[in-house]
């Protein structure tokens, strides 16, 4: 059976229903697939041609959408649609079946993990530059979820809302007009929990708050929806997000569109597919998950460091990887874990020196250090004078033979 699938790949949420899609034809046989994957190939013709031999039809693009139907209507072949802008020129014929991402549950998902942080004076719900139809679902469940008497704040107002037409060829989607938004942001009561209808929103939410000068997560905790790597990879903070059920989407709509190709029955309601699954980051965590992680390996490394422990013992205590704690020790603290196991030790090096008789070789021995010449050399080179010199001028030293100085 020949099918012609149209996802456009220019983003995460088409990317993640492509993987569903082959995730089901490759424990299936019986498909010839042939891919459309821009909404180019829609206006250039090259869909239409594809369609008029193939058995059955996956569409995802959202382009041309009247001419489209008017066409696909009259091969009456057997499809699938999941995207929310086509489900009312398809829905109740009886070669075509819906599946749509259940954007209500994805809002109540939100709203369910800002109310476990408990910690709020105000939740805010940003569109983006208009109210689409996944994103009105996605408010709608995060306020059906919030606290019955939290004020919630909703960006923009339908009164600021531009005319936009996604169905309009070549038509680009209206930016986020960023005056409005930073008001918008300066207003809300701190702290403030805020939920953006995806990735892309939340990260210019991120970028204004950062121009602000506004505190995440402490003032304004951020939340999107999405988990596209091309995004929170590239954020600061990093962008805690919910992944939609867009694989398990294009596993259900391949299986769905497959049974129809072989007479079985399926539902003719549209189909809605739940299910997200939270990756907390920096925007939304009390305290970010790698700044806990660094500060568990300071603490163990100021407590063992004169015990002559390596990075890799850091790394047996925590149990990382030496790659992840390298990471995010040079993000957190711009040096590396063997520079922050030196520092400790010739931080004991210098009180020893101030507060003590010992000897040099004494106080290496004592500090992690085996070699005494290595320690000198690292000294004066960390310090700029010997070690002799530095305790001559900071010496504090008042007992074990010695007579307090006159100042």
């Amino acid at each position: 059976m020949k099918v012609v699938i149209a996802i456009p790949t220019n983003g995460n949420d088409g990317r993640e229903q492509l993987s569903g899609v082959f995730d089901w034809i490759n424990t299936h046989a019986g498909w010839e697939v042939q891919l459309i994957i821009t909404r180019s190939n829609i206006i250039n013709g090259q869909f239409e041609k594809a369609v008029c031999d193939a058995d059955g039809v996956y569409l995802s693009t959202a382009c041309d959408n009247e001419r489209i139907a008017k066409f696909l209507h009259s091969l009456n072949l057997k499809m699938v649609v999941t995207n929310e802008y086509l489900v009312p020129l398809y829905q109740g014929r009886p070669s075509a079946r819906s599946l749509i991402p259940d954007n209500i549950s994805i809002g109540r998902d939100a709203a369910r993990y800002f109310n476990s942080l408990g910690r709020f004076a105000a939740y805010g719900f940003v569109h983006g530059a208009i109210h689409y139809p996944w994103s009105i679902g996605r408010e709608e469940g995060f306020r059906a979820a919030a606290p019955q008497k939290m004020p919630i704040f909703v960006f923009p107002s339908k009164e600021e809302e531009p005319v936009y037409d996604v169905t309009i060829i070549g038509q680009s989607s209206p930016a986020i007009p960023q005056d409005r938004l930073s008001e918008w942001l300066k207003s809300l009561p701190k702290p403030a929990a805020v939920f953006a209808a995806n990735d892309i929103i939340a990260s210019e939410v991120l970028r204004v708050c950062g121009r602000l000068g506004l505190s995440i997560p402490h003032q304004i905790t951020v939340l999107g929806c999405d988990n596209d790597p091309l995004i929170f990879a590239n954020t600061r903070p990093a962008l805690s997000s919910l992944q939609l059920p867009f694989r398990k989407l294009g596993y259900r709509a391949a299986e769905t569109l497959d049974k129809l190709l072989r007479g079985r029955k399926t539902p003719q309601r549209t189909i809605l597919i739940s299910g997200t699954r939270l990756f907390e980051r920096a925007s939304s965590a009390a305290v970010p998950p790698a700044t806990v992680l660094v500060e568990s390996a300071r603490t163990y490394i100021k407590e063992h460091a004169c015990e002559g422990i390596r990075a890799s013992d850091v790394v047996s205590y925590l149990g990382v990887s030496r790659s992840l704690l390298g990471m995010r020790f040079k993000d957190i603290c711009g040096k590396s874990v063997i520079d922050e196991i030196l520092d400790c030790r010739l931080t004991e090096v210098k009180r020893f020196l101030r507060e003590t008789d010992r000897t040099i070789l004494q106080i290496g021995r004592d500090c992690g250090f085996n070699d005494p010449d290595n320690l000198k050399r690292l000294f004066k080179k960390r310090f700029g004078v010997s070690m002799r010199d530095w305790r001559a001028q900071n010496s504090q030293r008042t007992g074990e033979g010695q007579t307090p100085r006159n100042h």
